[in-house]
């Protein structure tokens, strides 16, 4: 098992490496590059990771408790049962990313790229995804209760079976939930 805690790593690249089980625990990683990496039980508390990537990359039952992510890249990256909350994210391109059934209730999101993941029965209760990307997400079975999604794009998502209690959405997300469910919206 590697460790890297406590390490500043900056413009690194892991490629098809197995890191199971390393701590890169309170690490500032910068411009690092994870690419088609097995990171399953690799431990990230507390770690600072600036525009960095994971691509492709598995994270089972990682833990991200406490981590501040900016700007980074999750494209293509599978997380189950991994440990999210509590995390920091300003900004980012997650598209593709598989959420399924992540807890990530409270996590500010805004603005975060999530075009095409699969967020299916994801707990995003209170999340702010405002202004973020949901283009062609999939929300089957989401819980946003309470979520803000104020200037999100929503384009292509399905949105049956979407707890949309207390949700805050903008005019054009109302137009676009009420076509989804059959209305005509008349000008």
């Amino acid at each position: 098992m590697e460790d890297f805690s406590r390490e500043e790593l900056t413009g690194r690249t892991f490629t098809g490496e197995r890191l199971v089980g390393a701590d890169f625990s309170e690490a500032v990683l910068t411009r690092v590059v994870f690419e088609d990496c097995d990171l399953s039980g690799a431990e990230l508390t507390s770690a600072v990771l600036d525009t960095c990537a994971f691509l492709g990359c598995r994270m089972e039952r990682t833990r991200l408790f406490g981590s501040t992510l900016r700007g980074c890249k999750l494209t293509g990256s599978t997380f189950v049962r991994a440990h999210l909350r509590p995390l920091t994210v300003e900004g980012g391109d997650w598209s593709y990313v598989s959420l399924r059934r992540a807890d990530l209730r409270s996590v500010a999101l805004s603005r975060v790229v999530l075009a095409e993941a699969d967020l299916s029965e994801a707990d995003l209760s209170g999340c702010d995804l405002s202004g973020a990307d949901l283009s062609r997400a999939r929300l089957r079975g989401v819980r946003l209760r309470g979520a803000d999604l104020r200037g999100a794009q929503l384009d292509g998502c399905d949105v049956d079976g979407v707890d949309w209690q207390d949700v805050r959405i903008d005019l054009t997300q109302a137009v676009l939930l009420a076509q989804a469910r059959g209305a005509v919206v008349d000008g």
